[in-house]
C-alpha cells in the first residue's frame, strides 16, 4: 500500500497461463565452441599453443584408457608379442578380446593393463580377473586368467500342473543366461510361492532342487501345489451401522461366479480386506472400530467359509464445529456454506465437502491462494470431538497477462482459438469456478490431446507474480518516490 492513498485494499494481478499437451520435441541439446575474441578461440580443436610434454603424456594414456589409439611412450617400453586369454569357458574370446586395450603389437603399459582388468570386472560376467607378463625374445607376453561367474544354462519347472513352464517363467524373475546368483534364486522360489498363494494355492510350497550350489550350472525348481481353495461363503458379525450387503460391496474375498470363476482364497487380499472394512468405518465416525477375520474350511480343505467379525463401537459426535482465522467472511456466512454441524455424527466425505467448499467460497473472491484446513480434536468424553477449520485467507489477486502455449508437433492452432474458450480476461478478479470451466471446455473442444492417463491434458497454470512485479505493483510511479 502506497503511503498518502486511503486504506481501500486494492487487489493485486496475477498472470494465468493456460498450458496444453505438450510432446518432446526431436532433437536434443546442443553444444557450440567460443565465440570469437575469447581466450582459446580459433581453430576448432581448441588452442593454438602445443602441449606441455607431461600434459601430451597425459592426453596420450587418457586417450588409450578410452578405447583411442596407443601411442609410443617417450621412454623404452616392451613391446606386446601376444595376448593369451585362459579360463573362459562360456564367455567368447572374442568378447574378451574386444574389452582390452593391451593388444598385440602395441606397447605395453602397465596402466592400461590395469584398466583392462577394471573393464573385465565391470563387464558383470567375471568374478576375478589376473594378468601375467612373460618376457620373450622381442617383447613380453600378457596373459589374461578370467574366472567366469557361474551363469543360469537351464532353467526348469518340475510339479507344476495348474500353470506352465511359460507362465512362471515369467514370473520367477529369472532367465537363461542371467548369473547363477544363489540370492537371485532364493528370490525367485519366494516369488513363485507368492504367485501360487495369491491364485488360491495356499499350501503350495516351492523348494531349490538345483542352482543353490557353486557347482551347479542351472536352476531347478520342485514345486508342490496342493490344491486350490477358493470361498463358498463371506459373512459378517456384529455389524448394525450397513448391511452385510453393503460391506460385501467394499471386499474382494468373496465366492466367484458360479463358484468356479475367480473367489479363490488369498490371505494377503482377506488381510487388505480388513483395512479395507476398518476405514470405511472410521471414514463415519467409529474412530474405536475393530475388525477380524475367522477362516474355517471344510472337510476337504478345499472351500472356505469366511467370516468378518466387527466390533462398531460408538459412532463420535460433533461437540462443537468452529472456523478460525477468516477475516474477509464472517464466521456465520461461512458456518452456512458447511454441511457438519454441531450434534452431527462425523463423516469424512462431509468435511472434505465443506473444506472444497470454504475454499471455493475465498477462491471465487481472487483468494486462490487461500489455506484451509481441517483439525478434528478428540476430547476426554469418549464418542465426542470438536471439528475446527483453519483458515488462511492471503491475499486477493487479479487476471494479469495471459500466455497461451501450446506445443506438440508442427502446432497450427491460433491463439485466439483457446483464448475465446476462457471465461477470464484481464483485469477480473479470479474465480476458481471459472478456471474450472474454462478448463473443462478446454478439453470438450477435442481440439488438443487429452490422456490424463499419461499427464497429457489441457490445463490452466495459475502462476504467482515474481518479485519484480511485487515491487512494481507495489510502487507504480518508479524507484525514489512515495
Amino acid at each position: 500500500m502506497r503511503a498518502g492513498h486511503d486504506n481501500t485494499w486494492q487487489p493485486r494481478f496475477l498472470p494465468v497461463i493456460v498450458c496444453l499437451a505438450a510432446f518432446m520435441l526431436p532433437g536434443g541439446p546442443r553444444s557450440y565452441g567460443q565465440l570469437p575474441g575469447t581466450p582459446g578461440a580459433g581453430r576448432l580443436g581448441g588452442p593454438q599453443n602445443p602441449l606441455p610434454a607431461t600434459a601430451r603424456e597425459q592426453f596420450q594414456n587418457r586417450l588409450a584408457l578410452e578405447g583411442g589409439p596407443v601411442y609410443a611412450p617417450s621412454h623404452d617400453a616392451p613391446l606386446v608379442v601376444d595376448v593369451i586369454i585362459r579360463g573362459n569357458e562360456t564367455v567368447p574370446e572374442s568378447e574378451i578380446i574386444a574389452l582390452l586395450r593391451t593388444r598385440k603389437d602395441r606397447y605395453f603399459d602397465p596402466e592400461i593393463l590395469q584398466a583392462d582388468v577394471r573393464r573385465l570386472i565391470t563387464h558383470r560376467k567375471f568374478r576375478d580377473v589376473r594378468t601375467y607378463t612373460d618376457p620373450v625374445p622381442g617383447g613380453i607376453v600378457v596373459t589374461f586368467e578370467v574366472f567366469e561367474v557361474p551363469m543360469i544354462r537351464y532353467l526348469k519347472f518340475l510339479g507344476n500342473r495348474a500353470f506352465s513352464d511359460k507362465r512362471l517363467l515369467q514370473q520367477c524373475g529369472l532367465k537363461v543366461g542371467d548369473p547363477l546368483n544363489h540370492f537371485a534364486v532364493q528370490e525367485g522360489r519366494r516369488k513363485l510361492e507368492e504367485y501360487y498363494h495369491s491364485k488360491g494355492f495356499s499350501r503350495a510350497q516351492v523348494s531349490v532342487f538345483e542352482g543353490d550350489q557353486p557347482s551347479d550350472r542351472g536352476v531347478i525348481y520342485l514345486i508342490s501345489e496342493g490344491f486350490i481353495e477358493r470361498v463358498w461363503e463371506t459373512r459378517f458379525v456384529g455389524n448394525t451401522f450397513v448391511s452385510d450387503a453393503r460391506l460385501k460391496a467394499l471386499i474382494k474375498s468373496k465366492p466367484g461366479w458360479f463358484w468356479v470363476i475367480r473367489g479363490v482364497v488369498d490371505r494377503r487380499q482377506i488381510d487388505e480386506d480388513v483395512e479395507r472394512l476398518t476405514t470405511y468405518y472410521r471414514n463415519f465416525g467409529f474412530f474405536a472400530a475393530r475388525v477380524g477375520r475367522e477362516l474355517q474350511f471344510d472337510e476337504s480343505g478345499k472351500w472356505l467359509t469366511l467370516t468378518f467379525v466387527i466390533d462398531e463401537g460408538p459412532r463420535y459426535v460433533l461437540r462443537n464445529v468452529t472456523v478460525t482465522g477468516n477475516q474477509k467472511y464472517t464466521t456465520d456466512s461461512l458456518m452456512a456454506q458447511l454441511q457438519l454441524r454441531s450434534g452431527d455424527y462425523f463423516d469424512l466425505n462431509k468435511m472434505n465437502a465443506d473444506l472444497n467448499a470454504l475454499r471455493d467460497a475465498y477462491g471465487s473472491v481472487g483468494h486462490i491462494f487461500a489455506e484451509i484446513e481441517a483439525e478434528p480434536r478428540f476430547l476426554e468424553t469418549p464418542g465426542q470431538l470438536d471439528l475446527v477449520y483453519h483458515v488462511v485467507e492471503g491475499e486477493q489477486f487479479r487476471v494479469g497477462p495471459i500466455q497461451v502455449h501450446i506445443t506438440g508437433e508442427y502446432p497450427h492452432t491460433r491463439r485466439n482459438v483457446v483464448l475465446n474458450r476462457l471465461s477470464l480476461y484481464p483485469g477480473d478478479i479470479i474465480d476458481v469456478r471459472e478456471v474450472r470451466d474454462s478448463e473443462r471446455r478446454l478439453k470438450a473442444s477435442q481440439l488438443f490431446e487429452n490422456n490424463p492417463a499419461v499427464g497429457q491434458t489441457p490445463r490452466i497454470v495459475i502462476r504467482p507474480p515474481e518479485l519484480q512485479e511485487l515491487e512494481r505493483l507495489a510502487n507504480p510511479a518508479g524507484p525514489g518516490t512515495r
